[in-house]
């Protein structure tokens, strides 16, 4: 698998806590690995309706296959406080994900990656209580 490029996206630059919001920004500071930051977007949030990405206490990973993206993405994103994302679960750290339309099982395998160590808590952990820049550092590793 080619690196995977993580993009650490500062919460502070919105002030809104909608899920929406939160994801469309992440998806504008990715616009380099996409054709349509409106269309991935869109894809994401459409996702999110179909499923419930909070499956892991404190974080969420969003996540689309969609043809707006160009090249296989991670942005991370957190929220001390919490951001309601499904059921009134509130998140402390966003994962998002963004695959190719094409991409086989390449988004799969980014998620499989993720999730297996997400499974362990001082990962989690240690992800929770690091800044922003060092979350992506940590989650581009697992990629290296």
């Amino acid at each position: 698998m080619d690196l995977i490029p993580v993009v650490p996206v500062e919460l502070s630059e919105v002030s809104s806590t909608q899920k929406s919001s939160i994801i469309n920004l992440m998806a504008t500071k990715s616009e380099a690995y996409l054709t349509d930051v409106n269309k991935f977007s869109a894809d994401v949030m459409f996702h999110e309706q179909e499923m419930e990405t909070d499956v892991v206490p404190d974080i969420a990973l969003p996540h689309a296959k969609s043809n707006a993206v160009k090249t296989p993405f991670i942005a991370v994103t957190k929220n001390l406080e919490g951001v309601v994302w499904n059921n009134n679960n509130k998140v402390k750290l966003i994962i998002l994900i963004g695959a190719p339309e094409h991409a086989n099982k390449e988004h799969l395998t980014i998620i499989a990656k993720l999730a297996s160590n997400l499974a362990m808590d001082d990962f989690v952990e240690e992800l929770l209580k690091s800044d922003i820049y060092t979350v992506a550092n940590k989650i581009r590793g697992l990629y290296e």
